[in-house]
C-alpha cells in the first residue's frame, strides 16, 4: 500500500513538473519577458474589449464597445506603419464610453475619405503625460511613424494643479507597479485578464457624466478678459509644455497639429463670441469660457510660434445641445460635429 501511494505521489509530482515546465515555456515563448517591447510598469490599457451600458448617458444603442489593441491603440489599421494621423489627448480623445465606430476619430477618418486615424488618448492625461508617452509608450510600438500627430488638448491642463496621477503612466504604490510589471510581460496573465474582462463587461457602468450637462438658453453679454482669474505661472508652464510637445512630435518625424478644446457650460457663436447662461444673480456666467480660453490662447501662441498646424476648435466651433453628455465629454452627435469641422480644416494640409 505504501509503495502504491509513493508511486502515485511520484506520478503527480512528475505531472505537476511537466505542467510547470510547460507554463514556463509558454511564458517565455508568448510573453515578453525576453523578447518584444518592454512595457515595464506602465499602466496603459492594452488588449482591452469591454462593453459599457451607456443607456443613462445619451440616446442611441445601449451598449458601447470599447476596445484597445495589443499596442494600447484604439481604431482600425493594418499595422502601425500605416497610421497617417495619430491623435493624443485625455479622456475627450480616449472616449471610453463612446462605442467603437462612433469616436470623433472614426468620423474624421470617414470625412477625410478613409484616412487612417488612430486614437492614442489616455483618460485623465494632460500635456505632462502626453510628453512622457512618447518615450515610455509610443516609442515602443514598432514601425509607428505617423504623418501627423494631432493633440486635442487644454481641458485637463486647465485643471492640472494637484491632479497629475494619470500623467505618471505608472501606479503610485510599489505593489501595484510590481503587479503591472507582471501583467505587462506575462502571456498567461493577459489571457486571464481578457477572460475576466469579458465576463465583467456587461456589468460595467459609466463613471463619466457625474454632472448634468449644461443647456441653454444661451445669451451674449459682457465677458471678462480670458485669464483674468488664472495664475499666469500656470499659463506660462502650459505654453512651454505645448512648445515641448510640438518639438517632441517633430522628433518622431511627424507634423504637429494642435487643436484647442471647448466645454458644455458655454457656447461660442459663428464669430467666436462667447454665449453664457444667466446665473441666479442675473449676470451671464462666462467663468469657464474665460478660464478655458486663456489656456487655449496659450496653446495657439506656442503653436504659431513653432510654425505648427494650429486649429482653434475651442474658439470657433459652435456646439449644440445634445453634443455633450457632461461638462467636457461629447456624444456621438458631438463627435460627428467635431470630425466634420476638423476635416474641412485638415483636408488642405493632407494634400
Amino acid at each position: 500500500m505504501m509503495a502504491g501511494r509513493t508511486s502515485m505521489g511520484r506520478v503527480v509530482a512528475i505531472n505537476l513538473g511537466v505542467l510547470l515546465a510547460g507554463l514556463v515555456v509558454a511564458e517565455l515563448v508568448f510573453g515578453s519577458w525576453l523578447f518584444g517591447p518592454s512595457w515595464g510598469t506602465m499602466n496603459i490599457p492594452r488588449d482591452v474589449h469591454r462593453v459599457f451600458d451607456v443607456s443613462g448617458l445619451y440616446g442611441g444603442p445601449k451598449d458601447a464597445v470599447y476596445s484597445r489593441d495589443r499596442w494600447g491603440l484604439r481604431g482600425s489599421y493594418k499595422d502601425p506603419g500605416a497610421i497617417q494621423i495619430l491623435t493624443i489627448g485625455g479622456s475627450t480623445t480616449d472616449q471610453r464610453f463612446i462605442g467603437d465606430g462612433q469616436t470623433w476619430q472614426d468620423y474624421l477618418s470617414q470625412a477625410l475619405g478613409g484616412a487612417v486615424v488612430v486614437n492614442a488618448g489616455i483618460d485623465g492625461q494632460s500635456t505632462v503625460g502626453h510628453l512622457r508617452a512618447f518615450d515610455r509608450w509610443l516609442s515602443q510600438i514598432p514601425g509607428l511613424k505617423p504623418r501627423f500627430v494631432l493633440a486635442y488638448i487644454g481641458v485637463n491642463d486647465a485643471h492640472l494643479q494637484g491632479r497629475q496621477q494619470w500623467d505618471e503612466m505608472a501606479s503610485p504604490t510599489v505593489w501595484r507597479r510590481v503587479e503591472r510589471y507582471v501583467a505587462n510581460h506575462s502571456a498567461l496573465v493577459q489571457v486571464v485578464s481578457t477572460i475576466q474582462g469579458t465576463l465583467k463587461a456587461r456589468n460595467a457602468h459609466v463613471v463619466h457624466g457625474g454632472t448634468d450637462v449644461a443647456h441653454g438658453p444661451w445669451v451674449a453679454g459682457p465677458a471678462p478678459a480670458p485669464g483674468q482669474a488664472v495664475d499666469p505661472v500656470l499659463l506660462d508652464a502650459y505654453q512651454q509644455r505645448v512648445a515641448a510637445l510640438i518639438a517632441r512630435i517633430r522628433t518622431m518625424g511627424a507634423q504637429a497639429v494642435i487643436v484647442t478644446q471647448s466645454r458644455s457650460d458655454y457656447r461660442v457663436d459663428g464669430d467666436g463670441r462667447p454665449l453664457g447662461r444667466v446665473s441666479a444673480s442675473g449676470a451671464v456666467d462666462f467663468g469657464s469660457w474665460a478660464m478655458q480660453t486663456a489656456f487655449n490662447r496659450r496653446a495657439l501662441a506656442a503653436c504659431e510660434q513653432a510654425g505648427a498646424v494650429c486649429i482653434d476648435l475651442g474658439g470657433r466651433l459652435t456646439f449644440e445641445d445634445g453634443d455633450f453628455y457632461d461638462w467636457v465629454h461629447t456624444t456621438p452627435a458631438g463627435n460627428r460635429r467635431i470630425a466634420d469641422w476638423l476635416a474641412s480644416r485638415l483636408a488642405p494640409t493632407l494634400r
